[in-house]
């Protein structure tokens, strides 16, 4: 892990990264979601297994680089079912703790909150927008995670598997700001493509009644 980190770390890909996130707009982004709150702690669902897979690590990496790098990233927690007692002790020895419920991404944001969720499942974001469908809790919230945008476009397409589980994805398009991630080169393509990051911020209530829970 600490060789893959130094390797993203020096990567144009990170570099590309780091000036997105310092771009103005995207920090008064994070700045809105923080309020008056010095952190926002970040929670990492579905990290794959970074024992087997180069991908995982990648993706984690970006996630360690970014809690080192800023000092408004809180602590972080992980889960994912698939994670060895050897990969846990991994990330706690990085400064994770590693989760031992699975939440099945039904984490509800009372605080500012950062949920860095690189290619999961859609259905793993919709719960996550189905348990923050409040004005405030969406408001909390910073996503990282698979473009809507393209979730969008394949419900165009009429895919029915897609469109049944992205109900709440799709209806937090109209007011959700997002920003796509550049991956630069081959290298960060399997890790990063068509990730972005989501900002949300719905301002009336009746644009949440689109969907029922």
């Amino acid at each position: 892990m600490e060789f893959c980190i130094k390797k993203v770390e020096s990567s144009q890909f990170y570099q590309n990264f780091l000036e997105q996130v310092e771009n103005p707009e995207i920090l008064d982004s994070f700045q809105r979601v923080l309020g008056f709150k010095l952190k926002m702690p970040m929670v990492i669902y579905g990290i794959g297994s970074i024992e087997s897979y180069e991908t995982p690590r990648f993706q984690l990496s970006l996630a360690i680089l970014m809690k080192r790098k800023f000092d408004w990233i809180g602590d972080i927690e992980v889960f994912d079912p698939i994670l060895s007692a050897t990969e846990s002790r991994v990330l706690e020895s990085l400064g994770c703790s590693v989760l031992s419920v699975n939440e099945q991404g039904r984490r509800r944001a009372t605080k500012p909150t950062l949920f860095y969720m690189p290619h999961c499942e859609a259905g793993l974001y919709n719960n996550l927008l189905q348990v923050n469908w409040e004005l405030e809790l969406l408001n909390h919230m910073v996503l990282f995670g698979n473009s809507f945008e393209m979730y969008e476009f394949f419900s165009e397409i009429k895919n029915s598997i897609v469109v049944e589980s992205s109900r709440h994805i799709l209806a937090a398009r109209k007011f959700a700001d997002e920003y796509v991630i550049k991956t630069a080169s081959d290298d960060y393509f399997a890790a990063f493509h068509d990730s972005s990051w989501h900002f949300f911020s719905p301002a009336l209530d009746t644009e949440l009644l689109l969907v029922k829970n």
